[in-house]
């Protein structure tokens, strides 16, 4: 698998008009190599050095993308993930998309006592399981947003399918409601880094100890941690205070101070085009810059970034609700009114659109023929495909990867 390691480079674009003067008339540019996929989209015609990307086709909950399979296999940024992405040499190229069977995972839930009160617990163990994750939500969310989130879902099942456990639960502030240090949000409290008077570090311990003495797990297999956005930040601390064996961060740079002291190994998952108002460019320099400390500390670190990436016609059929047919309707509404270029990238943010339909639905009429939830999954794979602030799976193999072996 090849890493995407390199520090991030501000661009500056700079916008050039030809004078009405000028006669120079660029040469008519033609597509020379063919792509094939199989199993997959993203297949057509491409000029050599573009950039060109690769999705599985739609997976259900008893399978997980296997890898791609090709005799030119090692132009690919990542062969096992569902969505990786190449440079096009100066030949036609062809790819093959492989799926395998799993079991399905049934999650179990429950009410644990923490410190203060009672914790919604959703969890799997497998038997001779070899250790744990706990799985974090971001800020605003609780335990069943990680549970019913799609992208978090692939995550859990490539753990699963993978004999660790799982542990989901939620912030104290997401339990009660309560703004409690009164940031204006509800989330994960990182501080203070004490796991008797931090209610959050308190419930996570014991929680913990509730499984250890029902024997479904030991305190000698590994913990560890990986979270999105405020539980990214939360992963880090977590896996600091209990010494996790390793630890990871979806969306949030994670915090200079963990990366000056922590000896626990640590992977970071950025969006390239985060634009949350806590992280955005500077936080994917804030990211980088914490892993390279760590790695100058002799800490195990890694460090990817999500590019966009163009949308395809059954991107929204990815879930299993939504029909090929109507994913394409969706995707062919979208073009029509102007939010695709002319490579069916995104054009800005999600926001717009969902502005617009919002005054005026019945101009969207593809869209509004949709579920109130299938609405949201079509702004979230947009989400997705522009690389904004958003839980990916992505890269859920750089991580399984990253659980196992950290650096090795």
């Amino acid at each position: 698998m090849k890493y995407v390691l390199t520090i991030i480079t501000l661009l500056s674009f700079i916008s050039c008009k030809k004078s009405s003067s000028d006669s120079t008339v660029e040469p008519t540019k033609t597509d020379s190599f063919t792509v094939t996929i199989n199993n997959g989209y993203g297949a057509g015609k491409y000029k050599t050095g573009d950039t060109v990307h690769l999705f599985s086709v739609a997976y259900t909950d008893n399978q997980l993308f296997d890898k791609w399979s090709s005799s030119d296999i090692a132009v690919l940024n990542a062969f096992e993930e569902w969505h990786t992405w190449f440079v096009m040499p100066a030949k036609d190229i062809s790819f093959t998309g492989s799926l395998k069977s799993i079991l399905p995972v049934t999650i179990q839930y429950e009410q644990i006592r923490g410190r203060d009160r009672f914790k919604p617990v959703y969890y799997y163990f497998s038997t001779g399981n070899k250790g744990f994750v706990y799985l974090l939500h971001g800020t605003g969310g609780n335990a069943a947003n990680v549970v019913n989130n799609y992208e978090f879902k692939q995550l859990y099942k490539e753990l699963v399918n993978d004999n660790f456990g799982i542990i989901i639960t939620e912030a104290e502030e997401s339990t009660t409601g309560i703004d409690a240090n009164g940031d204006g949000k509800i989330r994960w409290l990182a501080t203070p880094v004490d796991s008797i008077a931090n209610v959050d570090y308190a419930n996570i311990k014991i929680i913990t100890d509730t499984f250890y003495n029902r024997g479904v797990t030991n305190r000698s297999k590994f913990r560890y941690s990986a979270g999105m956005s405020n539980g990214g930040a939360f992963s880090a601390a977590l896996s600091y205070v209990y010494k996790y064996k390793a630890g990871i961060s979806y969306c949030a740079p994670s915090g200079i101070n963990v990366a000056q002291i922590s000896s626990i190994p640590f992977q970071f998952c950025m969006a390239r085009y985060d634009n949350n108002e806590n992280v955005g460019p500077q936080g994917n320099i804030d990211a980088l810059n914490n892993s390279l400390t760590l790695t100058g500390r002799g800490i195990c670190s890694k460090y990817f970034i999500k590019e966009h990436a163009p949308l395809y016609p059954e991107r929204f059929a990815r879930r299993g609700d939504i029909t090929i047919a109507k994913s394409a309707a969706v995707f062919n509404e979208l073009k029509r009114k102007g939010y695709l270029d002319s490579k069916n990238y995104f054009i800005g943010f999600s926001d717009a659109l969902s502005t617009t339909y919002q005054t005026s639905p019945l101009s969207f009429p593809q869209l509004n023929d949709l579920t109130p939830l299938q609405k949201l999954f079509v702004i979230k794979q947009i989400d997705l495909s522009v690389s904004d602030h958003k839980m990916y799976s992505d890269y859920n193999k750089a991580t399984l990867k990253f659980l196992n072996a950290q650096c090795q």
